[in-house]
């Protein structure tokens, strides 16, 4: 049985294109709970939607929007990247591709992840990715990053307000990526020569 959650995470999916139009609207069809979670009247528009319309994505997303917290979704998708990348499965590179690009939209909180990401040739990270050894020690900052801004997370210091905005309630002295980021990378620089000798 899907619950309300599970309902609005797959809505959100949608949003993310993780989902399809062809895929929402089999899960929409498949799903008669939904009329119960979401109300008669919004799974009424839902099931009465012609998806082959050339508007049905757009319509099919404005209601979405209207129906969900995106940011409860955003936040976890958010958390889940960091938590990712403090796990070590080897994605470490794809998964701060994504945080660099999140980085770029709006989430300046990313800033020591996204520009030591970005700064390593594309060469490098072909190479990182093929050697356990270096790619360990290529994440060593960036693993105590993220924990860093989990740690923060988890204290509701910083929050997704909605998409690409968020609450920061830190000290300025935490905030250290906004205004102190060459002391970040002069750790970094510190760390790989230290771990070159």
């Amino acid at each position: 049985m899907l619950i309300k959650i599970e309902a609005h995470r797959y809505m959100y999916y949608f949003l993310k294109s993780k989902v399809t139009l062809f895929e929402f609207e089999e899960w929409i069809y498949d799903h008669g709970e939904l009329e119960e979670i979401l109300g008669e009247a919004e799974y009424f528009q839902f099931i009465s939607r012609d998806y082959k319309n050339q508007y049905a994505y757009e319509d099919t997303e404005k209601q979405i929007r209207k129906l969900i917290d995106i940011a409860t979704y955003e936040q976890e998708r958010v958390v889940n990247l960091l938590i990712s990348l403090t796990e070590g499965n080897n994605d470490e590179i794809d998964v701060m591709d994504i945080l660099y690009d999140e980085y770029c939209n709006g989430y300046t909180f990313l800033r020591y992840i996204a520009l030591t990401h970005v700064a390593t040739s594309d060469e490098f990270k072909e190479n990182v990715k093929r050697n356990k050894l270096k790619l360990k020690d290529y994440n060593k900052s960036i693993i105590k990053e993220a924990k860093r801004l989990l740690n923060f997370f988890g204290r509701n210091e910083l929050e997704i307000a909605i998409e690409h905005e968020y609450i920061d309630r830190r000290k300025e002295e935490d905030r250290i990526e906004i205004h102190s980021i060459n002391e970040m990378f002069n750790r970094l620089k510190l760390i790989r020569f230290v771990n070159t000798l």
